[in-house]
């Protein structure tokens, strides 16, 4: 029993090594640039591991957006959980976690922007992983904006995805964080606009 616990195990650890070495390849050199030996060969799991987990490269695709997704998501949930006391506070506080992330050296661009164009074919389960945390960032902001007294929170949300997904094309493109403190002066006049009376 203990063979078959250290062999799950370390079965496991090669599955979470493959995830990790794709999403760094994946991000740096973009999708179609990443071939499975290359993923094969900086993980340091044999062939037939990679194989097992992933059959083919497109399943190794998917996998890797849901794995990046689950932890960007939790990555902004708990940052702009300590940005600001007030719900206001925190809303316009994600803007300061993103231009953060804007800033950091290794920024290539927001990756589920970046797969969604690389990968062209809108039926591509990757494709659907990054319209999923479109939806969970939306819902974020939902709950955000109703406890701050929003009205309407449901189409503030929409336009506060309009911010973020502009203010992540501008990052890209022009390898600055300024969009961040321009969607964050906008989403400040959205707010006070949509609160009170």
């Amino acid at each position: 029993m203990s063979t078959h616990l250290t062999m799950t195990t370390e079965s496991s650890h090669a599955r979470q090594q493959i995830l990790e070495t794709a999403s760094e390849l994946f991000y740096q050199k973009g999708i179609q640039h990443v071939g499975i030996n290359e993923v094969i060969g900086a993980s340091g799991v044999a062939k037939r591991t990679l194989y097992r987990w992933f059959p083919s490269k497109d399943l190794l695709i998917e996998e890797v957006m849901k794995y990046r997704a689950i932890q960007w998501l939790c990555w902004f949930e708990d940052a702009v959980s300590e940005r600001g006391i007030t719900p206001k506070e925190r809303l316009l506080g994600t803007f300061d976690v993103l231009r953060e992330w804007y800033s950091s050296p290794n920024f290539r661009g927001c990756p589920f922007i970046n797969a969604v164009l690389e990968i062209a074919d809108a039926s591509h389960k990757a494709h659907q992983v990054s319209v999923d945390l479109r939806e969970s960032i939306r819902q974020i902001i939902v709950r955000l904006a109703a406890e701050a007294g929003v009205k309407n929170p449901e189409f503030f949300s929409q336009q506060y995805l309009l911010l973020i997904g502009g203010a992540s094309l501008m990052a890209t493109i022009e390898q600055s964080p300024n969009g961040a403190t321009f969607a964050q002066s906008a989403l400040s006049v959205l707010i006070d606009a949509n609160i009170g009376n």
